[in-house]
């Protein structure tokens, strides 16, 4: 399974966008139709995910799938032929009733175990910027993303050049 064509990737990015909203500056912010209990259990099912993505980003996937089986049975997520007026027909992994924490919950976990089993489990990862504690889905082509954004990789490569000293021009 390719992750950058695949229709788990969009679910996987958003799972590294809910579990950096909950991290650090908090960026993210709260969506306004979320109700008040959702929030909190957006707030554990983000601390579900980092343990999902650090587990797989360590090489711990009987970790990883532990919580992912909770998750997908909490959710009672399972495939359902779902449309709504004359949309055509679609699959869903929630029941039609769900609310908004258990429809996510069901989809990103189901996209989290759709990729645990391929090389697309490599792309999810934790961000190698000392005191940095982001989490980041590599979309590139070489697959070596090793930072969440460009401002912690400059910060370590700036910290890198100032350790070694200035570099002297011999001719």
């Amino acid at each position: 399974m390719d992750i950058g064509t695949s229709h788990h990737a969009l679910r996987l990015e958003t799972a590294v966008d809910l579990v950096n909203a909950l991290t650090g500056d908090n960026r993210g912010g709260t969506p306004a139709y979320l109700r008040e209990d959702e929030v909190g259990r957006l707030a554990g099912l983000a601390v579900d995910l980092r343990a999902v993505i650090e587990a797989l980003s360590s090489g711990d996937h009987d970790g990883a799938a532990g919580v992912l089986n909770r998750l997908l049975a909490d959710s009672d997520a399972r495939p359902r032929l779902h449309r709504d007026g004359d949309e055509p027909w679609h699959l869903t992994f929630h029941a039609a009733d769900a609310d908004f924490v258990r429809r996510w919950t069901a989809g990103l976990a189901v996209a989290f175990a759709a990729v645990l089993g391929d090389d697309s489990a490599q792309r999810l990862g934790c961000c190698a910027a000392p005191r940095c504690d982001r989490v980041f889905l590599d979309a590139s082509q070489g697959r070596t993303k090793r930072f969440c954004g460009v401002a912690c990789q400059n910060r370590v490569k700036a910290a890198a050049y100032r350790k070694r000293g200035k570099i002297v021009n011999v001719r």
